[in-house]
């Protein structure tokens, strides 16, 4: 069975593999139509929300841009491309009093992957996003939820265990798929980006030691915490056991915005320049490179060159900007 949409109402259903050169009637609205017409539809619509849940990406505006992956991820289940994607969307989702790691094994689970060369190179690009994600999570939640030491906010104490026991299981279920993608294409990877193993060490190893440590709520001071396994559920149930020690008399408190990742002024400012330098850039070099094939001047053709130097530099520096 293959799926195509039908183009006068989009309804997306499945047709017979050998149906490409007969007609087809839309459940839906009861047109008929060429099933190729269907299938090429559906390719353009596949293209189509690719791009627009990249744009919408781009522009920080993750539940828009997984409107579009959800879509494109009903179309074809086991675009791993689109998957990792939507699963890095769903990390710049998290807020301070629920993150989304818990739904990651999940959603890797329910499809049939097939790890090759090319998906290999997309699970480890994806990890090393998800790593950045976890560096951001714990850098922000320092700064955010942490003051003077000690949780501002009890609500955010049972997140933050939660995250960490989430984190935990992410962790387990990368280290056994690392051990299964392809080793050419694993080594090539690792050669481009040495330090990825030691960061994605580095966070696994800081995730454990975080369930191991005491912490303080302002309110109510110094508190441990003990994790039970329920087997009739299958849920992880978090005691929190407070020490009435190092307590610090202080209000808790709510962030006003408890988002992780938010857009700002400065950000969409920094994308709007991206946009009229990168096109101005590509202008000035293909003027360039069409004067110098009109006057045939070798030197006006290399100086074409120029601007995809400049190009280059500044989206490196826009990366690692926006990467911070």
């Amino acid at each position: 069975m293959k799926k195509i949409i039908c183009p006068n109402c989009s309804t997306i259903y499945e047709v017979e593999d050998d149906s490409v050169n007969l007609d087809t009637t839309c459940p839906n609205c009861k047109m008929t139509f060429p099933t190729f017409e269907g299938k090429k539809a559906l390719e353009r619509t596949y293209k189509s929300l690719s791009k627009k849940g990249f744009n919408y990406y781009t522009h920080l505006e993750f539940n828009k841009s997984n409107e579009c992956y959800k879509e494109v991820l009903e179309i074809n289940p086991d675009d791993f491309e689109i998957l990792t994607r939507y699963i890095l969307n769903l990390c710049y989702l998290n807020t301070f009093s629920k993150t989304n790691y818990d739904k990651i094994i999940p959603l890797f689970e329910e499809r049939e992957i097939t790890l090759d060369s090319k998906n290999t190179y997309l699970f480890l690009a994806f990890l090393k996003d998800f790593v950045q994600n976890v560096h951001v999570y714990f850098d922000k939640l320092n700064k955010l939820v942490i003051d003077d030491n000690s949780f501002i906010n009890e609500i955010y104490v049972k997140s933050y265990l939660e995250t960490l026991l989430s984190l935990k299981e992410d962790f387990i279920y990368f280290d056994n798929v690392y051990s299964l993608l392809k080793e050419d294409e694993k080594n090539v990877y690792l050669e481009d980006n040495p330090t990825f193993l030691e960061r994605y060490n580095k966070y696994k190893v800081l995730v454990n030691e975080s369930l191991t440590k005491t912490y303080n709520l302002i309110s109510k001071g110094d508190f441990i915490f003990d994790i039970d396994n329920n087997d009739d559920n299958d849920n992880n149930k978090i005691e929190i056991k407070y020490l009435s020690t190092n307590n610090k008399n202080k209000e808790e408190r709510l962030l006003e915005d408890e988002r992780i990742i938010t857009p700002s002024k400065e950000f969409k400012k920094e994308m709007r320049n991206l946009y009229i330098i990168c096109s101005s850039l590509i202008v000035i070099g293909i003027i360039l490179v069409i004067v110098g094939f009109a006057i045939n001047n070798d030197i006006v053709k290399y100086i074409a060159f120029i601007p995809l130097i400049i190009l280059i530099i500044y989206m490196i520096y826009f990366y690692k900007k926006i990467s911070k």
